[in-house]
């Protein structure tokens, strides 16, 4: 499982936040810095919000993870930090914290006392817990680090721009990203093969093979538990990005007008949506449901398409029966030539500006990103990770095909890192009554933008 979830509230799992004019400045920095951590392998230097760690030469670290001790992310990590002690010298020191990491280091960020020198999280904690509060050590310098038993590999040659770009704000690397998870359209390639033979590109061929299957079953082939917020939101952020195109939903979330979220392009947006819920074309139900009998019914064939996460094969798997093949395709462009960008969340490593033992965990972060070590994500815990040569599980190969090849932007344009309050408080739950029926787009937009003006009057 991906991570915990609060029905009818939050989904773990976010304005892509690219690199800034300073990012020029801080790349001839890391240039530098970067080849001192090289050779010295014991002096961490780098920038945290304007702010600079020296080196330590200690040889030892704390790590505080999100994983749980049983989880297979864990399992590649401990062998990891095994085989780097083994290898380094270097002692590490694990706690198994869980989804909530971040939030647990948090009161301690500001103190002479951190207790962890390394922390690793979704991207969303960690951006709204270290880098916006100007505790992020900035790891730019990281990626100039040598990758162990990897001649003529660096950490930055092997992890695309496009992720760390994404983790980048004016020109501090907050989050160095191990793990990519991405929204895709899944279903059962055995049930469907002229899907998988030709998965429809555009939204016109979407609606055709609605109607069919629709037709076909007697009940809507979409399935969707209506009481997890996050999977509403998917279906009307999707819509808006291929609509408007990236940044257009953030920009919307943050107009203190809340005129952008009535626009006409905006409307027509969610229209898309609206004759999916008028049209029947999600399964009988959904808008009653609770999390998560409708995915697992889905995994047993009782609807054809299910959006959500590449977590999808993870936690439907058990329910999916022995000739269930796992395939996926990109939501679709509402023009031939309109936005197909792919949205992402990351997950990944950060290091608090008042870590005691920086350089020995920024050690640890070239050697775990090595192919052998990094490459478990995929083989055991059946993830995708940044490395373009980490070959994803079969049941990822179709979302790993579309990162590759799309524009990837971060997932609801960032708003649950940037407008986090907004997006519970005020986009979920109007956005449920929406996706189960309640309002039309015309009444949901002006709704959503009333609520918006009076909730950013009197926001912080």
């Amino acid at each position: 499982m991906f991570a915990e979830r609060t029905p009818a509230v939050t989904r773990e799992h976010g304005r892509p936040l690219g690199r800034s004019p300073l990012v020029a400045r801080s790349l001839s920095r890391r240039s530098v810095l970067g080849t001192a951590l090289a050779a010295t392998a014991g002096l961490a230097t780098g920038c945290g919000n304007g702010s600079s760690a020296t080196g330590d030469g200690s040889s030892s670290f704390t790590y505080w993870s999100m994983w749980k001790q049983d989880e297979p992310q864990a399992d590649v990590l401990r062998a990891a930090i095994d085989q780097f002690t083994e290898d380094t010298g270097v002692e590490v020191s694990v706690e198994w914290k869980g989804r909530q990491v971040v939030q647990q280091l948090a009161p301690t960020l500001n103190t002479s006392n951190v207790p962890a020198d390394l922390v690793d999280s979704s991207d969303r904690f960690a951006y709204a817990q270290l880098y916006a509060t100007g505790q992020a050590l900035d790891l730019g310098p990281v990626l100039d680090l040598a990758i162990h038993g990897e001649s003529g590999n660096t950490v930055g040659s092997v992890v695309p721009a496009k992720y760390t770009d994404l983790n980048t704000t004016d020109g501090v690397l907050w989050q160095l990203p191990y793990e990519v998870v991405t929204t895709q359209i899944w279903y059962d390639g055995h049930a469907l093969p002229d899907v998988a033979a030709n998965p429809p590109a555009t939204w016109d061929d979407f609606s055709e093979l609605l109607a069919v299957r629709r037709r076909g079953r007697g009940d809507g082939p979409l399935a969707l538990d209506g009481d997890i917020a996050d999977y509403t939101a998917y279906w009307t952020y999707y819509a808006v990005l291929r609509g408007l195109g990236p940044g257009a939903f953030g920009k919307a979330a943050t107009d203190r007008s809340g005129a952008l979220l009535k626009a006409d392009g905006f409307v027509a947006a969610l229209s898309k949506i609206e004759d999916l819920v008028a049209g029947g074309d999600f399964t009988k139900g959904y808008d009653g449901s609770k999390w998560p009998a409708v995915q697992q019914k889905w995994a047993k064939g009782r609807s054809d398409f299910l959006l959500l996460g590449t977590f999808t094969p993870s936690e439907t798997a058990e329910f999916a029966g022995s000739d269930f093949t796992y395939r996926s395709f990109p939501f679709p462009a509402f023009a031939s030539d309109g936005d197909a960008s792919q949205d992402i969340s990351l997950i990944g490593f950060s290091i608090p500006k008042k870590a005691r033992n920086a350089a020995a965990a920024q050690k640890f972060l070239a050697y775990f990103f090595a192919k052998k070590h990094l490459a478990g994500i995929s083989t055991q815990a059946k993830n995708l990770t940044p490395r373009a040569d980490i070959a994803a599980p079969a049941e990822l190969a179709d979302a790993q095909k579309a990162l590759e090849s799309r524009e990837v932007v971060k997932t609801l344009d960032g708003v649950k890192e940037t407008a986090a309050e907004w997006y519970t408080k005020v986009f979920q739950p109007l956005n449920t009554t929406f996706l189960t029926g309640g309002l039309t787009a015309k009444a949901f937009a002006a709704k959503l933008a009333d609520d918006s003006a009076g909730y950013w009057k009197t926001a912080a």
